[in-house]
């Protein structure tokens, strides 16, 4: 039975991003497949408590849970500073650090946490998630024969272009070095496919987001409640992303439309706006894309794929977005999507969608049958199991 050691920096059971709803669908995968695999996060990121360690357990997705700190506790500072902090400078210089490059988080005491698992145990597969943490492995002897795997998550040198002091050509480069300590490099998203296979062909493996089909649902176009449907958290892109649609776009829409608004989002969206059912917290999005007619994506800004486009799609709701919208779809035309960047042209594309029934359809099916080809569970169940074939046997 193949072992796997598995660095995610968040708790799983938190169920509330994307990238959570990655990895647990990557660990119904690892177990599908009778993997044994040892979940390794970090404190600082991740909210873990005894409650939530429990509840990790309780969901048997992982045999082991060790949650890493990133620094050792500083109780006396002459001791810590001759027992951990210098040593922590020799180490980073030798990591070379490079001025103007996105944070690198591996830290001594990390890296020593790491170093102690790994010499009690071998494993067939390690996966590192992001390249915040790609050190973890670099110049490692106790990885052995291990299959190094990073699954990238996203471009971060894109993600990083507003900081200070950011230079885009050193992280760049850095971000390419820190993926080439590993044998295979997953990424999320056809535009980062494409880009880092120019660097690492035979290296990169693309593994999108998956989803187990929810089906279409039988509620007929009469019968949903809500004309429109807008999911999203309050992370800078989707609060930017708001203000635009709700000062340029929804004024030109008729007031009798019904939105469908869930989220953490919702903090930031006017109270006086009569026509939005509020949700701030849904278990299940299921029973609310069963009841719309048309989901809203109007991202601004922001890498990877949406997930809540991918949403949409599968359950048959037409989407409305801006460019960004589609960005990493391995299909840009003919996915379901309706693009628009101008506020006139938004509402546009929703009016028509609403009003004209031939076109609602075809967008319906069109995203039906891109959400099948390309993120159903059992077609990429059916990459990671190719990926793992190529290195593995």
């Amino acid at each position: 039975m193949k072992q796997i050691l598995y660095f995610f920096p968040l708790n799983p059971v938190e169920r509330n991003t994307g990238s959570i709803s990655r990895v647990l669908n990557l660990l119904k995968y690892f177990k599908s497949r009778r993997y044994n695999v040892d979940f390794i996060s970090k404190q600082d990121w991740g909210n873990y408590t005894p409650q939530s360690i429990a509840a990790f357990e309780q969901s048997e997705l992982a045999d082991n849970l060790w949650v890493l700190k990133r620094k050792p506790v500083k109780k006396n500072p002459i001791t810590y500073f001759f027992r951990y902090k210098l040593w922590h400078v020799l180490f980073e210089r030798k990591l070379k650090l490079a001025k103007g490059s996105f944070p690198n988080h591996t830290t001594l005491h990390l890296r020593n946490q790491f170093d102690a698992i790994l010499t009690k145990k071998k494993y067939d597969i390690i996966i590192i998630s992001y390249a915040y943490w790609a050190d973890l492995i670099k110049d490692n002897p106790h990885i052995g024969k291990s299959l190094t795997i990073i699954d990238t998550h996203d471009l971060l040198s894109s993600q990083h272009q507003n900081d200070v002091g950011f230079d885009p050509g050193v992280a760049l480069a850095d971000e390419l070095r820190r993926l080439s300590h590993f044998r295979q490099i997953w990424t999320i998203s056809a535009e980062e496919t494409y880009f880092f296979r120019q660097f690492y062909k035979e290296k990169v493996r693309y593994i999108p987001m998956m989803m187990d089909d929810p089906g279409a649902g039988n509620t007929t176009f009469e019968q949903r409640d809500f004309d429109l449907i807008y999911v999203a958290t309050d992370n800078p892109h989707n609060l930017a992303s708001a203000e635009w649609f709700f000062t340029n776009v929804y004024p030109l829409l008729p007031k009798t439309l019904r939105f469908c608004v869930i989220g953490t989002i919702l903090g930031h969206i006017p109270e006086n706006l009569n026509n939005i059912t509020r949700v701030p917290f849904a278990e299940d999005l299921h029973a609310y894309y069963h009841r719309s007619r048309v989901a809203l994506c109007p991202m601004l800004t922001g890498t990877g794929v949406k997930v809540k486009v991918v949403e949409a799609m599968a359950h048959g709701l037409p989407v409305v977005c801006s460019e960004a919208g589609v960005d990493g779809m391995p299909e840009k035309s003919n996915n379901g999507c309706l693009v628009a960047n101008d506020a006139a042209g938004f509402a546009e594309y929703i009016m028509q969608l609403l009003r004209d029934r031939e076109l609602y359809e075809k967008q319906r099916r069109l995203g039906r049958d891109c959400f099948i080809r390309n993120f159903d569970t059992q077609e990429v169940y059916k990459k990671i199991d190719r990926a793992l074939s190529d290195s593995l046997h």
